[in-house]
C-alpha cells in the first residue's frame, strides 16, 4: 500500500499531525515524530503524547495521520488503525513530590496499520485512496 515514493516522503519529514477522537467523537490533534515505514502496510512514530491522545486511542484505534512537506502545501493523509503502542521512556521528576501513575509522561511509540493513503493538500483533490 505504501509505495517507495510515499515511503521516502514520509521518512524525510520530522513530524506528522495525528488526529484522534474520544468515544463521544470529540477530536484531538497531536504531533508524532521519528516516522518510519516498517513495511508496505505499517508505520511507526513516537512522541510524548498527552493523556488525551492516549485515552482516545484506548477508546478508538482509528486515527488519521497527516504528513506535510514544509516547502509546499502538499502531503499525504494516512487512515490507520493502531496495532501496538509501547512506552519507550518515562519522565521521572517532572513535578516535585509523589506523582500519580496516570499523570506520568511517557515517550510512546505507536505502530499503525495503514488502511488508506490519500493526497493531502490545500488545492483541488479527491479523497480517493492513492494506489501504492
Amino acid at each position: 500500500m505504501i509505495s517507495d515514493e510515499i515511503r521516502s516522503f514520509i521518512e524525510k519529514r520530522g513530524v506528522a499531525t495525528v488526529a484522534s477522537v474520544d468515544a463521544a467523537g470529540r477530536p484531538h490533534l497531536a504531533l508524532g515524530s521519528a516516522l518510519k515505514v516498517l513495511d508496505g502496510d505499517h508505520v511507526v512514530f513516537e512522541n510524548w503524547f498527552c493523556q488525551t491522545t492516549l485515552r482516545n486511542i484506548d477508546q478508538n484505534l482509528c486515527v488519521a495521520v497527516a504528513v506535510m512537506a514544509q516547502e509546499s502545501p502538499t502531503g499525504y493523509q494516512l487512515i490507520v488503525s493502531v496495532v501496538h503502542g509501547f512506552d519507550v521512556a518515562l519522565l521521572d521528576g517532572y513535578q516535585p513530590g509523589p506523582q500519580v501513575a496516570d499523570d506520568l509522561q511517557a515517550l510512546t511509540s505507536l505502530v499503525v496499520r495503514v488502511e488508506e493513503v490519500l493526497a493531502f493538500c490545500s488545492g483541488i483533490h479527491s479523497d480517493l485512496p492513492l494506489g501504492g
